[in-house]
């Protein structure tokens, strides 16, 4: 008997009727309320961050993504360790183990379609491309001094790639204008189709905005999309700074838009001018004052 030594690799196209959708945002750049506004939608699963998708969380708990790296690349890995294994074949694996988890999620909630929001994956892109590259991606932006402003006091220290810094004005800022620019520098590379969603717009004209979105996904319109605090959610803890804002308000607000205006100190202003000018002009938003 002739024994092929082609290994068939399973698909990674999702297990339900849509692809995946990934948002993808600096952190509080309003990621929750647009996770919190798709996952109202009936159709749509958005269940709670993922991070062991890309984000070593624990030093006994790796990521998919360096897992991935070490069976694609360490000489003790599968790829290089054991004849017959290709590169493809651990991609493919890879994307075929969360869609299986995401999609047993979403059934479960009667949807027929999921999508996943964690911030640090916005400097992941090149990852889940390679994984899902018929998802759909969703990219949220806020204007850079709010997010730093809403960054400060809510943590010690911030994420910088794969290291931690401490907590300051000038560092959620420098991390806002990296991460983004990382983002679009990626998504050059891989021609990614995506749609932008501005935080300001969204909270001012969420109708419009969530319009112009569910089109973009293909998903048929649905008004629980605008009442997402009166719909339940799968929540791990409350303790998340994005979940505290969420739940502290009973509607889509504008209260925190242009903090900056009021809250900006001279020096803030000042590190500001240096180091996210460029940045924020780029975005439309208005000069620092």
């Amino acid at each position: 008997m002739e024994i092929s030594n082609k290994v068939q690799i399973p698909s990674s196209k999702s297990t339900l009727e849509r692809p995946p959708i990934f948002i993808l945002g600096v952190p509080r750049s309003g990621t929750t309320l647009l996770r919190m506004m798709i996952d109202s939608h009936p159709e749509i699963m958005c269940g709670p961050e993922a991070h062991w998708i890309t984000t070593q969380q624990l030093d006994w708990a790796p990521s998919l993504r360096s897992l991935t790296r070490f069976l694609t690349r360490n000489e003790w890995g599968a790829v290089k360790a054991f004849k017959g294994v290709e590169q493809d074949l651990i991609y493919q694996l890879m994307a075929n183990f969360i869609d299986e988890i995401m999609s047993a999620s979403a059934r479960s909630h009667g949807k027929i379609q999921w999508a996943e929001k964690t911030p640090r994956n916005i400097i992941a892109l090149p990852f889940l491309y390679q994984l899902f590259p018929h998802a759909k991606f969703v990219y949220i932006y806020r204007d850079g001094r709010d997010v730093a402003l809403s960054t400060v006091g809510k943590w010690k220290t911030i994420p910088i790639s794969d290291k931690k810094v401490k907590n300051n004005y000038k560092n959620a800022l420098k991390r806002w204008v990296d991460w983004n620019q990382k983002f679009g520098k990626d998504a050059k590379k891989v021609s990614l189709n995506y749609i932008s969603v501005c935080y300001e717009d969204l909270v001012t004209s969420p109708q419009e905005e969530i319009g112009k979105l569910l089109e973009f996904l293909e998903v048929p319109w649905s008004d629980k999309v605008l009442e997402p605090h009166a719909v339940e959610h799968d929540i791990i803890t409350m303790k998340g700074a994005g979940m505290q804002t969420f739940f502290n308000r009973n509607s889509i607000d504008t209260a925190s838009l242009y903090r900056w205006k009021k809250e900006l100190n001279w020096l803030q202003k000042r590190t500001t001018k240096s180091i996210a000018e460029e940045t924020l002009l780029k975005f439309g938003y208005e000069p620092t004052m």
